[in-house]
């Protein structure tokens, strides 16, 4: 059952009124996007929801019991004038700038004679995380999965084995990823693969750990640091562009999940989670 106003009761009691979606957009960098299908910007609440943004249509909403994940499907279709945080959309989903961007559909109804009155309030239809988009030139094919999906993970949860079992800055790991980062700028002679930057931590601090570009055309896209040397990170993937000297970047430290990283990196070793002196494996003859 969907909770509803007074008023929106009575609304839709009187049998005469006109709806519109309203589509919120939320990335993991707290950056907040609002769009509706209506023909007029509509303002709810103190959000204003665009209706000359991209135009986002859907399929119905997939609605199971049990534990199966609900899922909804949704498209995009954009501009090349349309960006987000002054990247073409496209690009910003591709760079992975939209990763783990939380969607929400609401419903919103109004009175016929006063077709922008939204104090009726709204009904949410569906929320949840942007999952597996397909990119076109100008059109993003995503699926919505709800928060059900979280419980999609391996069982047993705690494994023997020497390796830590949690990821860096997880909850169970505790580390907070904001403590740890470097801010930095890219130097000349950097390449697609190769950055030049200045830091202070010793080599291979850095390797498999997370890039993550601030500027210019590779705004929003993070690469996997495969090797940290001296005043050097190679990347697993080229970028898209060529960066430029002066970018700024932001560098992520790597764990190798064993105990003496976890020890003397980050002074963590009350969370490791490993089991570093079990015995190896032997066959009994």
């Amino acid at each position: 059952m969907r909770a509803a106003s007074a008023k929106l009761i009575a609304l839709l009691d009187a049998d005469q009124f006109l709806m519109a979606d309203l589509y919120t957009i939320t990335t993991v960098q707290n950056d907040v996007y609002r769009y509706t299908n209506y023909d007029y910007d509509l303002v709810v609440g103190s959000h204003v929801y665009k209706s000359d943004g991209p135009i986002i249509s859907r399929e119905g909403i997939s609605l199971s019991l049990g534990i199966e994940v609900d899922n909804l499907s949704v498209t995009i279709d954009v501009t090349d004038d349309q960006t987000f945080e002054g990247i073409r959309v496209v690009q910003a989903f591709h760079n992975g700038q939209m990763d783990g961007a939380r969607f929400k559909l609401e419903r919103i109804f109004m009175n016929m004679n006063t077709p922008t009155d939204t104090s009726a309030g709204t009904i949410k239809l569906f929320e949840g995380r942007l999952i597996e988009p397909e990119l076109d030139r100008n059109t993003i094919s995503v699926s919505v999965a709800s928060d059900l999906d979280d419980l999609n993970v391996q069982m047993p949860r705690n494994l023997y084995q020497p390796s830590c079992t949690n990821t860096l800055f997880d909850s169970a790991c505790g580390l907070l990823r904001q403590n740890h980062v470097v801010s930095t700028t890219i130097e000349s002679g950097s390449t697609a693969s190769r950055i030049l930057c200045t830091v202070n931590q010793p080599q291979g601090w850095f390797t498999q750990g997370v890039i993550e570009f601030l500027d210019g055309g590779n705004k929003g896209l993070k690469r996997t640091v495969r090797l940290h040397e001296s005043g050097a990170l190679l990347l697993t993937l080229p970028l898209l562009e060529e960066p430029l000297p002066g970018q700024r970047i932001k560098v992520y430290p790597g764990c190798d999940k064993r105990l003496e990283t976890c020890d003397n990196r980050f002074n963590n070793r009350s969370r490791f989670r490993g089991a570093p002196f079990i015995p190896v494996p032997e066959t009994a003859v």
